[in-house]
């Protein structure tokens, strides 16, 4: 099972799956103090449910279960760290969400102003007024930067539903905003005179337009991930805050159960071109991925899934602006990555990716990390210590190996074409007619550069152009796993 203790050892193993440099545990690490506020909704609005600690504490990973009564119309899932590295993973089942967070920095928690992470759902037009609700955090745990837990203490908060003002959605939601650029509030209970605060920013300009809808104007720039939004109604002195995150349209949901529960909540980085590493999975394990498209215009997304034994894709579409989905790798590629695999992703527009490590053991997700796309490509190449020879002269042939985005299990082939048209290979035996693999059956993980050859080149051998043809294959067959590189060298009188 995923328990918090074997996240902490996952990630600890696993370090390429997690992206995680795991620090030392500290014996005596301060307590967490939590607390989830009080809210009052209107019937109609929007609860969101925010996560506080009340001083800043490092946390790598973290989560617990929440439930929401009759709140079960939910509508988004956001996490905070000040580098914007946290992600989160809840599973919602019916008007419960089970929730997994990890900031591989433990950047999670260090600012202590803002919530760990907020939730909003829409409450029912039909709940009635005085309807309470408590707002809990159950079978929390906490790990530190070296992977031990805290001990904490929460407060929980209670929702109760009343005659009053509220915001619905924040447009836009989490983008930089421009000095002199709009902002779209939406909401409920709004009239003249309504005071409008951002946390990190005046306000130059302020529009009631209605009851559902004010528009600011900030001064200066602001980024609206997290901003805090505090409103004041004038006639009944009601203030409350509302913290900023972009909710966009889900693409449907998964087939696989696990996957299609998944609520997720996104990194702030952006890529145009990442990897993700998944680990060999267990029988309790399947994995998938999770993309959103914040901005403006669709992206163009192109998906290939780099395993030992070749590559399956690209599977190509287009992922609208202010869009997400989650899938399961099986869904995508008809696989579920056994022995471990990478998944390789580009995009036209810069996008937010990360993999879903699932638990069918524990009914929980487990956010997996992206990593830059700058792994080198499996392949083998063969150089000569000089571009012509002629009798007697030494012959020095080195190979590189170079692995590819996982280990792969490979066959090698180094053919020596001749002037006349024969075909020789270089084997652990020597040099012989016709082809032959130099190894057989060799995992490739680490890049190498071997001398295989070196010998004078002896008396009678045709002059000519002489070509050295290398690539890797499929264990056993003849299917190449990469392009067939070359290199020349002559021989003269």
């Amino acid at each position: 099972m995923m328990t918090y203790a074997s996240v902490g050892r996952r990630c600890r193993v696993m370090a390429a799956v997690c992206g995680v440099v795991m620090g030392v545990a500290s014996a005596h690490a301060q307590p967490l103090s939590l607390r989830i506020p009080d809210e009052t909704v209107a019937p109609g609005g929007v609860l969101q449910v925010k996560l506080e600690l009340t001083e800043p504490r490092p946390i790598f990973v973290g989560g617990g279960g929440m439930s929401f009564g009759g709140y079960d119309e939910f509508l988004g899932l956001a996490v905070h760290s000040p580098n914007g590295d946290a992600a989160a993973v809840g599973v919602m089942r019916g008007s419960t969400l089970r929730l997994r967070m990890l900031s591989p920095t433990s950047d999670l928690g260090s600012a202590g102003e803002y919530p760990l992470l907020a939730t909003t759902l829409r409450v029912p037009l039909t709940t009635p007024v005085g309807q309470r609700t408590a707002l809990d955090l159950t079978g929390a745990q906490f790990l530190g930067p070296g992977g031990a837990p805290y001990a904490y203490d929460l407060k929980p908060g209670v929702a109760t539903v009343g005659q009053v003002a509220g915001v619905i959605d924040v447009t836009p939601g989490s983008a930089l905003v421009p000095a002199g650029g709009t902002i779209v509030i939406n909401g409920l209970g709004f009239e003249p005179g309504t005071k409008v605060k951002l946390k990190e920013a005046a306000v130059s300009n302020l529009q009631v337009i209605g009851t559902t809808q004010i528009l600011v104007t900030p001064a200066v720039a602001v980024l609206m991930h997290g901003q805090e939004i505090e409103i004041e109604i004038p006639s009944t002195r009601q203030k409350f805050s509302y913290f900023s995150y972009q909710r966009t349209a889900t693409l449907g949901r998964s087939a696989q159960a696990l996957i299609g529960a998944v609520e997720p909540a996104f990194p702030r980085q952006f890529w145009t071109s990442s990897l993700v590493r998944f680990a060999p999975p267990t029988s309790n394990d399947v994995y998938g991925v999770a993309l959103q498209n914040e901005g403006t215009a669709p992206s163009a997304v192109s998906l290939s899934l780099v395993q030992g034994s070749g590559v399956r894709g690209p599977i190509q579409f287009v992922l609208p602006a202010n869009a997400r989905a989650s899938r399961s790798l099986a869904e995508i590629f008809g696989t579920s990555c056994p022995g471990g695999c990478a998944l390789r992703m580009t995009a036209s527009v810069p996008i937010q990716i990360f993999g879903l490590a699932g638990d069918l053991a524990a009914d929980a997700v487990l956010p997996v990390l992206p990593t830059a796309d700058v792994a080198t490509v499996l392949g083998v190449s063969v150089a000569t210590n000089a571009a012509s020879y002629r009798t007697g002269d030494v012959l020095v042939v080195t190979t590189a190996l170079t692995p590819g985005v996982v280990p792969a299990n490979v066959d090698a082939y180094v053919v020596l074409t001749t002037p006349t048209g024969e075909y020789w290979s270089l084997t652990p035996g020597g040099i012989v007619p016709g082809v032959r693999p130099y190894f057989v059956n060799r995992t490739v993980a680490v890049a190498s550069t071997t001398e295989v050859l070196r010998a004078p080149l002896p008396a009678g051998v045709p002059t000519g152009t002489y070509q050295w043809l290398t690539a890797l294959a499929v264990p056993g067959t003849t299917q190449l796993l990469t392009p067939v590189r070359s290199q020349t060298f002559e021989v003269t009188l």
